[in-house]
């Protein structure tokens, strides 16, 4: 072992310290890792929203949606299906019929503030549902089948809540197309709501309401063997922009697809503008932990001049003596950023396990903070707080190499 290590780390061990220049020391360590730990939990936090996102939106809808030109019927759907199953990169597809009707409660409960309101119905196949709702039904179950005479309905859990429907409840759906008259009647079909789910995203558990496509094609009138559109997801999502300009190519007029990232674009732009500026200010706190080390390095120095006297004195070059207290201010950097990187993972792996931190919904997306912990953040952020830190240490390493030996010596 070099002597200059040797005699860092018995400085390091001296109880000879004064207790301001340990809480100078302690301070530092604390510091480094209280930034540390910020910046690794704000963008483990910041991943975990992109990623929760992306999941939410892309099984819940797809990862691309093809209509038409201002919601043109889409005709001939066992053809177009076919073609667009045979396109590359195209996981499954599945028809729809979506459109606004309006939803009112067979039997009104005392505990229902309104017995009609606004919904989205969207006919489905369940053979070909590539959603994640049958995964999200909450309670009943996830029944797309005609019960007896009457059609079903999956609801979501806030829209359940909010007209006190419950499973086996009788609904009324109005198809409204333009403005009711005695010219222009709604078409009315009943309902019996098989089940409700609950994605923790508001939007959707608000307004979406589930049945089959023979009963949203009859409400709404569609023409025999069309569709509003197609719910298509992917194989590799990095490629979905391409298989979304692919299909325009290949349908063609009216078909218009849109990705995931277009039809959301304000809520991905939203994470993407909070990753930018927020590592920047957390990694300020790295900064200014870093000039406590330089104090505390500097305290150091001065409380131990005598002994670089000395060493100075024995032979020691300026080298030797830059390499002791160098050491030190890795030290200082290693374990704070040992501390602050533990702690985030243990705060972190608390937060993903039991959802302590809860938010609303109908503003996220999601009802709790998502964490994506990924070990190259822990790398990187870990590595450049040890770099700065070492780098802070090398101005008071100097210093106490360029000290004088017979003025060391002497000074108290």
């Amino acid at each position: 072992m070099a002597y200059s290590y040797f005699v860092a780390r018995r400085l390091l061990q001296s109880r000879s310290h004064n207790r301001f220049v340990s809480f100078l020391t302690f301070f530092a360590i604390t510091g480094l890792a209280i930034g540390t730990m910020a910046l690794l939990i704000t963008v483990s936090i910041l991943n975990g929203f992109q990623k929760k996102i992306s999941e939410n939106v892309s099984s819940f809808t797809s990862n691309i949606e093809i209509q038409g030109f201002e919601r043109v019927p889409l005709p001939d759907y066992f053809s177009t299906l076919k073609t667009i199953s045979a396109q590359p990169n195209v996981k499954s597809v599945s028809p729809f019929i979506s459109h606004e009707a309006m939803i009112r409660v067979h039997r009104v409960r005392k505990a229902a503030a309104s017995s009609t309101d606004g919904i989205l119905l969207k006919g489905i196949m369940p053979e070909y549902d590539n959603s994640s709702l049958r995964n999200e039904i909450k309670y009943g179950h996830y029944q797309l089948s005609n019960v007896g005479s009457m059609s079903p309905l999956l609801i979501g859990a806030k829209l359940a809540r909010r007209l006190d429907i419950q499973v086996g409840d009788t609904v009324f759906i109005f198809g409204i197309e333009g403005l009711p008259s005695p010219l222009n009647p709604p078409k009315v079909l009943s309902f019996v709501v098989t089940g409700i789910y609950e994605t923790g995203m508001s939007d959707y558990d608000d307004i979406y309401g589930y049945t089959n496509l023979k009963s949203a094609a009859y409400l709404f009138d569609m023409p025999a063997n069309s569709v509003s559109g197609y719910d298509v997801m992917v194989h590799d999502l990095s490629q979905v922009s391409l298989t979304a300009d692919l299909l325009q190519k290949v349908l063609g007029y009216p078909y218009y697809p849109r990705t995931m990232y277009q039809m959301y674009r304000n809520l991905f732009a939203w994470i993407e503008l909070q990753k930018k500026p927020i590592p920047i200010v957390i990694a300020l706190i790295i900064i200014v932990a870093t000039f406590n080390v330089i104090g505390t390095l500097l305290m150091i120095v001065l409380e131990k001049m005598n002994a670089v006297g000395t060493l100075k004195t024995l032979g020691a070059t300026r080298g030797a003596i830059t390499r002791i207290f160098l050491t030190q201010g890795a030290f200082i950097g290693a374990l704070g950023t040992f501390i602050g990187s533990a702690l985030a993972y243990l705060l972190l792996e608390i937060q993903k396990r039991y959802d302590i931190i809860r938010i609303p919904g109908d503003v996220y997306f999601m009802n709790t903070v998502p964490v994506s912990i990924h070990g190259s953040d822990f790398l990187l952020i870990g590595g450049i707080a040890f770099t700065l830190s070492l780098l802070a240490s090398y101005l008071p390493a100097r210093a106490a190499s360029g000290f004088d030996p017979l003025e060391s010596v002497r000074f108290y």
